[in-house]
């Protein structure tokens, strides 16, 4: 093979090559235009009073949107029996309604899974109602805090990760959780109100037992700490922790002897 040969070789290489990360760039782009958006500027989270969690300790809820004064109730019962005494108190805070300029940062628009044809959605990052929930914690002496809201949420620590169900940032004993896709309407169904509170204290009891337990979601498909991509998964999971998850909340709980 001659010099000139094996140069034309090494330049066939070095443009398929380029013709691959082109093409990369113009899927990567695809996707951003019909899937997830670009990331837009992002909330930097402060927070005075970093520790770790001690129980038993106060816990809040702060609701960002209209809920009935039932659910804080119920959920309330529902905590108290599964996590029993790891709560001196737990705390309605009421609602929060987000200033007009902070409500419109951070905006994400997708279309909903079950019907691409209408209207995009307007999501919110959750590092939104984190850096709120971290001032409401510091402000009324709480040691975790939990956000439940009527707005559409994405992961701010993972951008591919859009419409959730809930999320837990352990270091600033902080968790959301939204009610949107619980909502029977979501999916052109009839209302169901009593489907719908039974989902979110299921994801509210999965949220607190991240900020408990940790992060590791359980393979057990009746626990209620099992991850669920869809609505058919928490209906079919139990509102209670597996005999695994519950011999983790005892060694939980003997280590701080409570």
């Amino acid at each position: 093979m001659s010099r000139v040969q094996k140069y034309q070789r090494k330049i066939k290489k070095y443009l398929s090559k380029l013709s691959k990360i082109k093409f990369r760039d113009k899927l990567d782009n695809l996707i951003l235009r019909i899937g997830i958006s670009s990331p837009p500027i992002e909330f930097d989270l402060v927070d005075t009073h970093v520790r770790e969690l001690i129980f038993p300790c106060n816990l809040g809820v702060l609701f960002c949107g209209k809920f009935e004064n039932t659910l804080f109730e119920k959920a309330r019962n529902e905590l108290d029996k599964i996590f029993d005494s790891f709560f001196y108190h737990v705390s309605n805070l009421g609602e929060f309604k987000f200033p007009i300029d902070v409500l419109s940062r951070g905006i994400k628009k997708e279309f909903k899974e079950v019907d691409k044809t209408k209207k995009k959605l307007e999501m919110h990052p959750t590092n939104k109602f984190y850096q709120i929930l971290i001032n409401n914690r510091i402000k009324n002496k709480l040691d975790m805090i939990l956000a439940i809201t009527d707005l559409p949420i994405y992961s701010s620590s993972n951008n591919d990760i859009i419409f959730l169900f809930g999320e837990a940032n352990l270091k600033h004993r902080s968790c959301v959780v939204s009610s949107l896709k619980l909502k029977e309407k979501f999916y052109n169904r009839a209302k169901n109100k009593n489907l719908f509170e039974w989902r979110v204290i299921k994801e509210i009891i999965h949220e607190i037992g991240h900020l408990i337990l940790g992060l590791e979601h359980c393979a057990n498909n009746s626990c209620v700490m099992r991850f669920s991509r869809e609505i058919e998964e928490i209906d079919v999971k139990s509102i209670k922790l597996c005999e695994e998850c519950n011999l983790k909340l005892k060694k939980v709980r003997k280590s701080f002897n409570i």
